[in-house]
């Protein structure tokens, strides 16, 4: 969701007052990357639910960009780029755990 508010709105994601080319450029490629792993993160266990293999390695993988982005929300220092990424991991992690 956020993914696809920083396409619409980079400036949401860089706090600039104006949005530059680059900033565009980065808010659409974070986007490219984070809205099919999105997608198939909340789809794969519904449609694999007898590959256990598989879903087990989509929410790994969710759950490891989720925790690049917890930590570049650390690097910024921005609380709600902490958290909400924080939380999605440990969903992720857990969910990959007990699946």
């Amino acid at each position: 969701m956020s993914s696809l508010l920083a396409v619409v709105r980079p400036q949401i994601m860089s706090k600039s007052q104006e949005v530059s080319a680059s900033e565009r450029f980065f808010a659409q490629m974070y986007a490219a990357r984070a809205v099919p792993l999105g997608v198939v993160t909340a789809v794969a266990p519904f449609v694999a639910a007898s590959d256990i293999t598989t879903v087990r390695m989509v929410l790994v993988a969710a759950m490891a960009v989720q925790a690049v982005d917890a930590s570049i929300g650390i690097r910024r220092r921005e609380v709600a780029m902490i958290v909400g990424p924080s939380i999605a991991a440990i969903v992720h992690g857990t969910m990959a755990w007990y699946a």
